[in-house]
């Protein structure tokens, strides 16, 4: 494969692993970072994905309000054909704009790296755009007292979300680097700067 000048790094790992804590890190570093989860809100909210939802779902997420998504997350989180059918309604528009902005990147000279933080990065195929995966790893305990303390989450509903996505065995053993992300910031930021030597200043 020939090396690109603005090389692709998606990061994978589980819910409440510390995957924004990391694109973080590497926004530091001079990456440009894209957030697919703040896209997968806009695209929620876009005219023609809203309206197919009230279509499928009779839930009205135009206004881009929490008590609608958490509406349709109840939905979905609960019946595997809903998630699939709410996908398939906003998953093009999010890959997209992620090929938008990465297509945007590379024209920029002073681009030293694209971060592609997306939860489903595996599952949508989205791994195929980068030239290095890494898999954000935090053990349970720690990756559940995140998300009590920042999502109010109880053990039930990471269980209930983390099943809809491909096992974390199967996502580790797929990337190319792991940083483990149960410790201090600065432990993680050390692993990040070895793989930044390795994927962009090599």
């Amino acid at each position: 494969m020939t090396r690109r000048r603005c090389p692709i790094i998606g990061l994978a790992g589980g819910i409440g692993s510390g995957k924004t804590t990391v694109s973080g890190i590497f926004r530091g570093l001079g990456a440009v970072v894209i957030d697919a989860d703040t896209i997968a809100s806009q695209a929620l909210k876009s005219p023609e994905a809203a309206a197919a939802i009230k279509r499928e779902f009779g839930i009205d997420t135009a206004g881009g309000g929490q008590a609608a998504r958490r509406a349709l997350s109840e939905v979905v989180f609960s019946d595997r054909g809903a998630l699939d059918r709410l996908n398939a309604i906003i998953h093009p528009a999010i890959i997209a704009e992620c090929r938008r902005i990465i297509n945007e990147a590379e024209k920029d000279p002073h681009c030293r790296a694209v971060v592609l933080d997306a939860p489903l990065l595996f599952e949508t195929g989205m791994d195929d755009m980068c030239d290095a995966v890494i898999f954000v790893e935090a053990d349970r305990s720690v990756r559940q007292r995140r998300l009590a303390e920042s999502r109010g989450w109880d053990t039930g509903e990471l269980d209930r979300r983390q099943k809809f996505q491909d096992s974390l065995i199967s996502k580790r053993k797929r990337a190319d680097y792991i940083i483990s992300n149960n410790g201090p910031l600065d432990e993680a930021a050390e692993q990040a700067g070895e793989i930044w030597k390795a994927v962009v200043d090599s």
